[in-house]
């Protein structure tokens, strides 16, 4: 089983604080939205750690998913220097962090854990910050193992 971006897109819309999250190809998509705030879910990169070569073999799979949120760009301080109710940014992502971290999505095997979050681009109408997140699963499942 592949992840699935769409249970992730769900659990998200269902908090009623932030704007409807949407589901992205890549971060280059994301960049050219136009309408904010915005949250976006884009797939990342999928590490691969191969176990002693057997019969049985199984691999754990490691995925990165991005949780891209854009705001409008002003003039007003976001992160430790803002005032609480004045920082956008953390308004919007606070919700959504703790929605997702330690929850384990159907056919994962390690609850999501969030990595970093990071500064994507600075346009000239918006700013976009990148929340990443983990999460592992063995693959093959047990009942696809070859005989």
């Amino acid at each position: 089983m592949l992840l699935r971006l769409t249970q992730w897109q769900e659990r998200l819309n269902t908090l009623e604080t932030i704007p409807k999250v949407q589901l992205a190809a890549n971060v280059e998509a994301v960049q050219n939205h136009t309408h904010f705030p915005s949250m976006m879910l884009v797939l990342g990169r999928e590490t691969v750690s191969h176990g002693a070569m057997s019969n049985q073999s199984r691999h754990k799979v490691k995925t990165e998913v991005l949780l891209v949120t854009g705001i409008t760009r002003r003039n007003q301080p976001l992160g430790p220097v803002a005032n609480a109710s004045d920082d956008e940014l953390s308004v919007l992502r606070e919700p959504a962090l703790k929605r997702l971290i330690n929850w384990l999505p159907e056919g994962c095997d390690i609850p999501v854990k969030w990595q970093r979050g990071q500064l994507l681009a600075l346009k000239s109408n918006a700013l976009f910050w990148a929340d990443v997140f983990t999460v592992e699963m063995w693959w093959p499942l047990a009942e696809e193992n070859s005989p």
